[in-house]
């Protein structure tokens, strides 16, 4: 029924979705049986919403062989539409800027890109010995850039982009004063939702073009005291990650994501030696927001969970105030704002 950790019914995701998420020390727990469904893929439009206009933050590199200290310098990409030839329609998107050498043209039909609801997006050049895979994961008005260089179906290089497109972020002003802000499985620990939107070619042979491919949904609710970050994956400035492994006949699997306070994005790859893609998956585990009891009164409404008591002031109809006063076990209580003052003193 299982194979690599999913379901076999046409949606069979490589790993770090399968069998190397079992190894960390804690116990995944499933709320819910996951459930994965046909899916119409990522609208474009939308994409374009998210992803056109100037970002600038900082930008840094880094080797595993050693980068020494943390050198991130400011960064600009300029993002914008391309139209077909003949014109009437949007065929893709450039991105211009950087690094210099970075500037990219993405094209929805072919080329090997893939774009995003949201403003993510993915580009891969090159097979996996000497190629390069580009990320990109969006969220709300800041993105992290992260470009992935292999050698030799190996990991050579990274450099990561920290960007905002209406301002600077605060975690790319961090990066350019040296601190290094490394991600941390810690950061989701608790309840969260976790998608997985897997897409690949449309048939036997096909090479890989976003509109055309065949796109699965995967979602379940699960709780965990940290996020199940990749085996073996590098932990980098501007709370990040890359992870790279081979996969047998050559393939190589390619993932790129990033740890926020309240979501954790990555986008991975499973590539045949010539760079072809087999898979793509965009995985989002985003937490669940706080369901704490809410007790009512005549006086007003207050929220609070098991462990901690709970106050808040309320007017009467009268317009006299209280304070709304609840301890764990005990019935709630309605006190004058001068009684309630005096007691917590």
């Amino acid at each position: 029924f299982f194979r690599h950790g999913c379901w076999d019914r046409g949606l069979v995701l490589p790993p770090p979705f399968g069998p190397p998420l079992l190894h960390n020390h804690k116990m995944l727990l499933l709320a819910a049986a996951p459930l994965a469904v046909r899916h119409a893929g990522p609208d474009f439009s939308t994409f374009l919403d998210h992803a056109t206009g100037t970002w600038r933050g900082a930008v840094f590199r880094h080797s595993p062989a050693g980068s020494g200290p943390l050198r991130a310098t400011q960064s600009v990409h300029h993002v914008s539409e391309v139209m077909r030839a003949c014109g009437g329609a949007v065929q893709g998107v450039s991105e211009c800027g950087g690094l210099g050498e970075d500037d990219l043209y993405l094209n929805r039909a072919a080329g090997g890109a893939t774009f995003f609801s949201f403003g993510s997006w993915a580009l891969v050049s090159g097979g996996c010995d000497g190629g390069c895979v580009h990320l990109c994961l969006c969220q709300d008005e800041s993105r992290h850039r992260i470009d992935i260089r292999l050698e030799e179906g190996e990991l050579h290089s990274v450099s990561v982009a920290v960007e905002g497109r209406r301002a600077t972020p605060p975690l790319a002003t961090q990066l350019l004063s040296g601190q290094e802000a490394v991600a941390s499985a810690e950061s989701l620990g608790g309840a969260w939702d976790d998608l997985i939107l897997t897409g690949v070619p449309p048939g036997s042979g096909a090479g890989w073009a976003s509109q055309r491919a065949v796109w699965d949904l995967c979602s379940s609710a699960a709780a965990e005291e940290e996020v199940p970050l990749p085996e073996g994956c590098q932990l980098l400035p501007g709370r990040c990650w890359v992870a790279v492994r081979g996969e047998g006949d050559g393939a190589v699997w390619v993932e790129g994501g990033v740890v926020g306070e309240a979501s954790c994005k990555s986008i991975g790859h499973l590539l045949s030696p010539n760079g072809s893609i087999r898979r793509v998956a965009f995985r989002k585990r985003q937490r669940q927001p706080s369901r704490l009891p809410s007790l009512q009164c005549k006086y007003g409404e207050i929220a609070t969970d098991a462990a901690e008591p709970a106050a808040a002031a309320a007017l009467d109809a009268g317009g006299k105030a209280y304070w709304l006063v609840h301890e764990p076990g005990t019935p709630l209580e309605a006190l004058p704002a001068a009684a309630a003052a005096a007691a917590a003193a």
